[in-house]
């Protein structure tokens, strides 16, 4: 679409409530994300075998070793269908439709759930479905929208998964295992039902030859823009060549190689520092540290996760990210080495119950604004923008399993040494943080500027990676774009000025 500013307010409202009905998808993925915190003190207490005659779940309860399996099949059905988000051979509304559809069996599983088994399959389908649909829900929102409103807009998707999260830890106080899932499918069938009905976007009419009804949906969406204009530049863009890198471009290139790594680094840190072990075992951490009314204070930590992910989506990019990060690696660090004191000299007991639940929101809060947005924010500081598909799916199934791998360690050591232990770990990690922070983060306020990369057949990269880089210093051949020698061969790291939004689950957040 084109660039221009909106100047109707009808073409906003035809363009921001589409895509809002659209994002509404990622709401049972959040609900799934946050289903453990309330209903494992339930699922995971210990079956007498007088209780399966009289208990309706007893058939359906697990030990607490096998609690982060369940928790992790989520997170595997995310990883697995997202490689495959990126589909073009079905249009981008049937895309969401789909991922809809997968959520809505897997909430039915839920509902109907006679065992463990039924468990794992619900919570694989629910991932599967977000993992697909998220991204074809960026497609979406990208064909509706014009650039700048669909930035803005590709930036909220997470905090719909949020909201799911905020539901499931809110309704949780007050259902059960079997009315929470009805709950939840409902909810799901209601999105379902609402992504049926939505409009598809002048591209895909274009490539289905509706003209005609393509020049009326961009008569809806911009209607100060001519018509003709905007389908001739549609099908333009449907005849050109596909600029995306993959995998095995980043690997050969060793600037992008370089930058590959260090971005791994930041997620490691990311995940492996505490994060998703508390969002998961919310509720069983504050009774285990004394807290009163553990469902509350879990309610009141996921709200604060919400809040800190509003603040660092939304705030974070326009600041200096490497202090942001560093100053969010120290926080994390005292804030763990705080929570143990607290834990060893059992302050919670002998002055106020609720410390921990303040250092514990303190916690989140940092971890969340720094190491929780900045990693992904690196992207186009890192990588130039035909890298950033293949550089997003990479962040999700990394973050997916380093997510599976610190919930599974935290709920080992929880279960056989007490709370202490995870903390102590996550203290190590966080501390390490620092010092890969400060060694390996560049140092860069602002983007450097990057010009168009031209993808030639043998798939050249051009390299750009200077600040001082200006188009008048390349000349352009029929094979690419040949920079100046001082810069490098073609094929080296660069980086784009523009931000990414965010994708992950905390979300496809």
């Amino acid at each position: 679409m084109d660039t221009k500013p909106l100047s109707t307010f009808r073409g906003k409202v035809w363009q921001v409530v589409p895509s809002v009905c659209a994002m509404l998808m990622c709401l049972p993925f959040g609900i799934m994300s946050g289903w453990p915190s309330p209903n494992y003190p339930t699922l995971t207490k210990p079956v007498e075998e007088d209780d399966t005659m009289t208990d309706p779940i007893a058939l359906i309860r697990f030990t607490m070793e096998e609690s982060a399996m369940v928790a992790g099949f989520l997170l595997i059905g995310h990883t697995a269908a997202t490689p495959f988000s990126t589909i073009r051979c079905l249009r981008a509304k049937y895309g969401i439709v789909l991922g809809a559809t997968l959520m809505t069996i897997g909430w039915i599983m839920m509902w109907q759930a006679r065992d463990i088994y039924y468990l794992l399959g619900s919570r694989f389908l629910v991932g599967a479905g977000n993992g697909f649909g998220t991204g074809q829900l960026k497609y979406y929102i990208g064909e509706v929208c014009q650039d700048s409103l669909s930035v803005l807009l590709t930036k909220q998707i997470n905090l719909y998964v949020f909201a799911g999260l905020i539901l499931a830890f809110a309704f949780g106080l007050f259902v059960d295992f079997r009315q929470f899932s009805i709950i939840s499918l409902v909810i799901s069938i209601l999105v379902l039902f609402v992504t049926i009905f939505l409009p598809v976007p002048p591209r895909e009419l274009v490539k289905n030859n509706k003209i005609d009804e393509a020049r009326k949906q961009i008569s809806l969406l911009s209607p100060h823009l001519n018509a003709d204009d905007q389908l001739s530049k549609i099908e333009k863009k449907l005849i050109s060549e596909d600029t995306d890198l993959s995998y095995c471009d980043i690997l050969k290139n060793s600037s992008l190689r370089k930058n590959l790594l260090l971005f791994a680094g930041t997620v490691f840190f990311q995940q492996l520092s505490g994060a998703p072990a508390t969002l998961v075992y919310t509720q069983m951490i504050f009774a285990s540290c004394g807290c009163p009314h553990p469902e509350l204070c879990a309610l009141v930590y996921i709200f604060a996760f919400f809040l800190a992910n509003v603040y660092g989506i939304f705030c974070v990019p326009s600041h200096h990210k490497k202090r942001v990060l560093l100053f969010s690696c120290v926080g994390v660090s005292l804030l763990m080495l705080v929570q143990i004191v607290v834990l060893i000299e059992n302050v919670n007991e002998k002055f106020w119950n609720f410390t921990s639940l303040v250092v514990l929101l303190l916690f989140i809060v940092v971890h969340t604004v720094g190491l929780g947005n900045v990693p992904f924010s690196l992207i186009p500081q890192l990588f130039p923008k035909e890298a950033e598909k293949v550089v997003g799916q990479f962040f999700v199934v990394l973050h997916s399993l380093l997510a599976l791998a610190i919930t599974k360690t935290f709920q080992v050591m929880f279960d056989q040494i007490g709370l202490l232990a995870p903390f102590c770990l996550f203290l190590a990690i966080s501390s390490l943080s620092i010092v890969f922070v400060i060694i390996f983060v560049p140092n860069n306020h602002k983007s450097t500027k990057i010009h168009k990369v031209l993808k030639a057949p043998e798939r050249l990269l051009v390299d750009a990676y200077d600040p001082n880089f200006s188009l008048e210093h390349s000349k352009i051949t029929r094979g690419g774009v040949v920079a100046r020698p001082e810069f490098g061969a073609p094929g080296c790291g660069c980086s784009p000025t523009h931000d990414m939004p965010p994708n992950t689950p905390l979300s496809n957040e």
